[in-house]
């Protein structure tokens, strides 16, 4: 991934240093942002609480932009890996409301991840194009792997390709939707009824 920095010549120390270096950062910014928002954290503030010098953080975020852009590619990365593993979970399930329950389980379970995805949304629906993007992204494969895993089951399930598409779209709308009511809601979810209800 290019950082901005141009080419860099480093021996394995020096690239494993970096490696810790840059995880850290990542790590504190996450903290931070999850705690504060994205727009009330500054880089002085993740330099102080990395233990680092301004000038380490500029060499290796030069902006605020660039980091909270590292911060969304591991954040994706993350959730891909889980719809990856999800897919696989429901793969043989026998009804649509356990394909559901699968799914939307496994995105509301992890509350840390969750916050930050809503922190991230924020950005990019009001300030950053490339985060935006990036959402815009992994929304489609997020659709294109439900909607593979429909698919697969169209004959069991008694889904056509039509369905499964509006399908995909509307499960990732409700994921989102879900996680808004976790996070800013007091109410449990009552996933079961939802479930049951989409399932008629």
């Amino acid at each position: 991934m290019d950082y901005g920095l141009g080419e860099m010549n480093l021996n394995n120390k020096d690239t494993s240093t970096a490696g810790n270096t840059r995880q850290v950062i990542l790590q504190t910014a996450n903290r931070l942002m999850m705690d504060q928002g994205i727009n009330n954290t500054s880089l002085n503030d993740i330099a102080r609480e990395a233990g680092i010098s301004k000038g380490t953080l500029h060499y290796y975020y030069p902006s605020k932009d660039d980091l909270i852009y590292d911060i969304a590619q591991q954040h994706f990365s993350v959730v891909k890996s889980s719809v990856l593993r999800w897919n696989e979970n429901v793969r043989g399930r026998t009804s649509f409301a356990e394909i559901l329950r699968v799914v939307l389980s496994s995105f509301l379970e992890a509350d840390t991840r969750n916050k930050l995805h809503l922190y991230l949304l924020q950005e990019a629906v009001v300030y950053n194009e490339h985060i935006r993007q990036r959402f815009q992204e992994s929304y489609q494969e997020w659709r294109t792997l439900l909607k593979e895993e429909l698919d697969l089951q169209s004959e069991v399930l008694g889904f056509n390709e039509s369905e499964t598409r509006a399908l995909s779209f509307i499960i990732v709308a409700i994921i989102d939707g879900l996680l808004i009511q976790r996070i800013v809601g007091g109410d449990i979810i009552p996933l079961d009824d939802i479930v049951e209800f989409l399932d008629r």
